[in-house]
């Protein structure tokens, strides 16, 4: 077997969030970006460790009783997160960590104010993309895209003497029905 070193990747994950996703289809119409950030969206800013962009087929196998082994298997839900850990403390990035609250970005200061509202709380939703710039290949990037997903986990930001506040942030997919079938969810492309 030979090895192909440029098919070894190494290399930080932006996140961009407020994307818009290219046209549905069967292949979809690919997010353009200008080295590794899309036209539109907002860059959330420095992460610590890694970035994970995350796809898994939960599956049912089918057993019958004239057999040891299972006969058969289908695919019953597909899921799908991306997630890191903010260092920045951005606004773009706490819109997204702390959901659908009442918020000011004034001279001020950024607030976020939260509390037995008189209505219903949705989620915010929306289109998510992460980029990886391919090493031996600076012009091409490994792009991960969730066409809508949702805030995840309960936000928690430390406050500590030693070391930086951080905050871990879990983005959950959603399928987005106006969107062809097939093409709902998201998709990764390497480009070459």
């Amino acid at each position: 077997m030979a090895v192909t070193l440029a098919n070894i990747h190494g290399g930080a994950g932006k996140v961009f969030a407020g994307v818009t996703a290219g046209a549905s289809g069967t292949p979809p119409t690919y997010i353009t970006h200008t080295a590794g950030v899309p036209a539109t969206g907002s860059d959330i800013g420095a992460t610590q460790g890694d970035t994970i962009f995350s796809y898994q087929n939960t599956k049912k196998e089918i057993e019958i009783e004239q057999s040891l082994a299972p006969v058969k298997v289908l695919t019953i839900t597909e899921i799908t997160s991306i997630e890191f850990t903010a260092l920045e403390h951005t606004y773009t990035t706490l819109q997204w960590a702390i959901d659908n609250v009442g918020k000011e970005d004034v001279a001020g200061g950024r607030a976020f104010y939260f509390g037995n509202g008189s209505s219903i709380l949705i989620p915010t939703t929306g289109c998510v993309m992460v980029t990886s710039m391919q090493p031996d290949a600076p012009t091409k990037f490994i792009i991960g895209v969730l066409y809508k997903c949702y805030i995840g986990d309960a936000w928690k930001m430390p406050f500590r003497r030693a070391g930086e506040s951080t905050f871990k942030v879990t983005l959950k997919g959603l399928a987005d029905l106006t969107r062809n079938l097939g093409d709902q969810v998201g998709y990764v492309r390497v480009e070459k």
